[in-house]
């Protein structure tokens, strides 16, 4: 079965071990890698980890600061580690959009075959993806190049945990409306944004939107994936699994109590990613 992980973290041995220097200037690392749930994992974890789990494919990034530098740092670990895993390892590339320098990182990651931007973290990065003002250059950057891009979102329901955000369905709604002609993951599926395609004028304005599953295990029982492919929108769900802090056996074992058919399981695992990625070329 082919398998396609479109949400991928990776962390040079530098980045784990400068973590309590990096720490003290970027609170949401902070926050995130102190998190109990943190894992640490190279390249080549990675590759020995897809290779345990049959996963083919990986869209792999590493941690969105909120210094440029930084994010030039990971950006260049995760282009090298794409070169040296060709076909294995697909590299996105992290960027601080609001702060100077981020178009031109941006160009050079493209040049250098980034085929996305993400997962972005406005919380961290202290920028709102519902205010144009804030996203154009980075929609336009993006959409000039052909990548995508991915947002950290999250349910604004329920109980409190490391990093969850305050970013959820409502800003990521007005993104899509602000930039209909930008490809746009949103992670944690979407905040539950995927509910409201339902809704026909909101499947609309939300069809540039796709969703990805990570962090499923945590926040949703298996009944979701049956909705999301009832209301009709189960080909913009990408199977993403967060690694290092989750791995494909937990989202096998939701997937074996849902009822989603081969066909569907397939439009999961890889089909939906194919063909984003066909159109972000």
């Amino acid at each position: 079965m082919k398998i396609i992980d479109a949400h991928v973290h990776v962390y040079s041995p530098e980045i784990e071990k400068n973590r309590d220097k990096i720490a003290a200037t970027e609170r949401w690392f902070d926050i995130l890698s102190g998190s109990p749930f943190q894992k640490w994992g190279t390249a080549e974890d990675l590759i020995a980890a897809m290779d345990r789990d049959g996963i083919e494919t990986s869209i792999v990034t590493g941690f969105a600061f909120y210094d440029q530098g930084l994010c030039r740092e990971v950006n260049d670990y995760v282009l090298d580690a794409a070169k040296r895993y060709p076909g294995r390892i697909l590299p996105m590339a992290v960027v601080s959009p609001t702060r100077p320098g981020a178009e031109a990182e941006i160009a050079r990651c493209a040049e250098l075959g980034a085929v996305g931007v993400g997962e972005l973290f406005p919380d961290g990065q202290l920028f709102d993806i519902s205010d144009a003002r804030q996203t154009w250059r980075l929609a336009g950057a993006c959409g000039e190049r052909g990548l995508f891009v991915m947002f950290h979102t999250a349910e604004q329901v329920g109980h409190q945990y490391p990093g969850k955000g305050a970013y959820g369905a409502e800003h990521a709604a007005k993104f899509c409306l602000n930039h209909p002609e930008a490809e746009v993951i949103f992670a944690h599926f979407g905040g539950g944004l995927w509910a409201y395609e339902a809704m026909p004028e909101m499947r609309q304005v939300l069809s540039n939107a796709w969703y990805d599953t990570a962090a499923w295990p945590w926040l949703y029982g298996p009944q979701v994936m049956d909705s999301i492919f009832a209301i009709g929108a189960g080909h913009k769900i990408l199977y993403g699994s967060d690694w290092t802090i989750l791995a494909y056996p937990r989202y096998a074992k939701l997937l074996s109590e849902t009822n989603l058919d081969e066909k569907m399981t397939n439009a999961l695992l890889y089909e939906n990613i194919d063909r984003l990625l066909s159109r972000s070329d």
